[in-house]
């Protein structure tokens, strides 16, 4: 794993053994940082108590309705494509949901032992692997900045650490390419001034990545998912891979939406951090400044872990066509639509066309539950009980494989996904009370069998609306006081509204933008990425020659002409971070 430092690799050892995956690695070879190692599964004498426990389990709950290899509702054909994780997955959900099966009758234990003897010993699979992607960090260049010269900075930013997307558009979307940008300018001075008037900003991205639309099939069939043709590398808001930003004079930001970021190079190649350059000019297009910056986009969903199906780029992201297809006929079995169908006749859809989703703005079926709470609220009653490592089964958090999101100082001091957005029980809980609260009977099914694990009962979580409501950062970041890294704790308490997420959030003077100082979510200032020590710093290192929040260190020169005796931008004292 390229650009591995020590705490890295003993964060992913302890995540695989939270996983259930205590591994014998070639350590050796992890400390040299590069070379990867296929992990070597328990075996031997302990895998072999686990298969016989399996078998006996399988004849008891199982083969009075199954047989193997039999004319009797033979198990091979419904289990053959599904990984040992996305057996266990089924037969923790079996009862829950549907009647057709009871509850799982056993320990943890006893579903794993279960779930191997289905995979390995009835459907002959070889044991699941875990993915270990070999990362090469990429090189990139740092803009200059001379504080003795140059009057303007440039700040910009993507508004989500990473932008995800289904790139499965020949059968379904919900997550279509479209990164976001805010940007300001800087005009540099005893007091600095934000300039709105009279300067054009505009953005382009990184050799590799200008055709977008030879990598995903989005606009072959964007007039079934979007509801009108595209001209290719557009997006249906109608930014290109290079373009200008608008000024928002409610925002006092500038602003593009909808860019049509995904991961793959015109070489081949994964790139989850692809850099765009963003340029400032006057009326007479004089160069102002620039400044360059990722737009964070990951493919990696794991739908294919219960599904079935192989990655569909490279072995190591995207969702394939195998596991597309299956994910619309459980779709179709189970909620009595026609989507496969739809599908195979070049009709796919969008997701949202049904399903209400804030993310983007679509109104959806009223009666029906928000995109997110459904996706969780089924999911939820089959990954329980897994705790945190449940999070990269779906999202590309995983520490080995292709995208690694998390990369924020959050990550560094290993305060992980559940410490803002809760267990998968918590989260899924919160959504689906937002819902209930909506009138939605449905919610109440999917809520049914699932217990919070972070708070007392379910009456104790709070209700929120997905991408709306989000963690409050001032729950843990408060009076200028360092949070407790082992105690402090943000789930539950949500912001009110979008207008108080991170990205909306202000100074004290209710001026300069709190995420363009301090880092996109989930990379804030200082980031850490495999892909590049400071590719996510490069702001803060271009114009204070170090990786740190803007301004750290009395760094106040960068947008100041003078010296400051007092911060403005913080009413409190602000606690002191160390420089990497």
């Amino acid at each position: 794993m390229g650009g591995s430092s020590g705490t890295v690799r003993g964060k992913f050892a302890a995540w695989l053994c939270a996983a259930g995956l205590c591994l014998g690695l070639a350590g050796a070879a992890l400390a040299a940082g590069g070379a990867s190692h296929a992990p070597v599964w328990p075996g031997g004498k302990a895998l072999k108590q686990r298969l016989a426990l399996g078998k006996k389990l399988y004849a008891e709950q199982c083969l009075p309705c199954h047989s193997i290899g039999g004319d009797e509702n033979d198990i091979k054909p419904l289990t053959r494509h599904v990984a040992t994780v996305g057996m266990e997955a089924y037969i923790t959900g079996q009862g829950r949901l549907f009647d057709h099966m009871p509850l799982f009758e056993g320990t943890a234990k006893d579903k794993r032992a279960l779930a191997e003897y289905i995979t390995i010993v009835i459907n002959k699979r070889k044991p699941d692997d875990v993915q270990m992607v070999p990362v090469k960090p990429l090189r990139h260049e740092v803009p200059p900045f001379d504080p003795a010269k140059d009057a303007y900075v440039l700040l910009a930013w993507n508004t989500l650490g990473m932008k995800c997307i289904t790139d499965a558009d020949a059968f379904f979307s919900f997550l279509p390419p479209g990164n976001a940008f805010n940007a300001v300018l800087v005009k540099r001075g005893p007091k600095p001034v934000l300039v709105s008037q009279g300067v054009e900003l505009s953005y382009e991205v990184q050799d590799g990545f200008k055709n977008p639309s030879a990598h995903v099939d989005l606009w072959k069939f964007a007039p079934s998912l979007l509801g009108k043709e595209l001209p290719l590398n557009v997006s249906a808001s109608g930014k290109g891979m290079a373009g200008t930003l608008a000024y928002n004079e409610k925002t006092k930001l500038f602003e593009a939406a909808g860019i049509p970021v995904t991961p793959f190079s015109d070489d081949g190649s994964i790139n989850p951090y692809p850099l765009f350059t963003m340029r400032a000019k006057d009326s007479s297009g004089a160069l102002l400044a620039q400044t360059r910056f990722v737009a964070p986009v990951g493919s990696e969903m794991g739908c294919r872990s219960c599904h079935g199906g192989p990655w569909r780029k490279n072995g190591v992201s995207g969702v394939s066509a195998e596991t597309a297809k299956n994910i619309l006929a459980v779709h179709d079995k189970r909620s009595g639509t026609q989507l496969l169908a739809q599908a195979e006749k070049g009709k796919p859809v969008l997701c949202q066309s049904c399903h209400p989703d804030p993310l983007l703005n679509a109104p959806g079926d009223p009666k029906r539950l928000n995109l997110p709470a459904a996706i969780h609220g089924f999911h939820a009653n089959y990954l329980t009980g897994q705790g945190e490592v449940t999070c990269s089964r779906c999202h590309p958090d995983s520490p080995t494989g292709v995208t690694r999101c998390l990369r924020d100082n959050h990550q560094a001091y290993t305060i992980g996904c559940s410490r803002c957005h809760g267990l998968l029980e918590d989260h899924t809980i919160s959504l689906l009370k937002g819902e209930l609260n909506q009138g939605k009977a449905r919610a109440a099914s999917f809520m049914e069998h699932l217990k919070p694990q972070m708070v007392k009962n379910a009456d104790a979580v709070k209700a929120r609306s997905p991408w709306l409501q989000e963690p409050d950062c001032s729950t843990c970041h408060t009076d200028g006081k360092r949070p407790d890294r082992k105690t402090s704790m943000a789930f539950n308490v949500w912001v009110e509204g979008p207008g108080k997420l991170f990205r909306a959030q202000k100074d004290a003077m209710g001026s300069m933008p709190c995420i363009g100082c301090h880092g996109a979510p989930h990379a804030t200032y200082v980031a850490q990425s495999d892909y590049g020590k400071d590719r996510d710093n490069i702001q803060p290192v271009q114009y204070m020659g170090f990786a740190g929040v803007l301004g750290a260190r009395g760094q106040c020169v960068v947008c100041h002409t003078q010296g400051m005796k007092a911060d403005r931008h913080h009413p409190v004292p602000v606690m002191k971070i160390p420089a990497r």
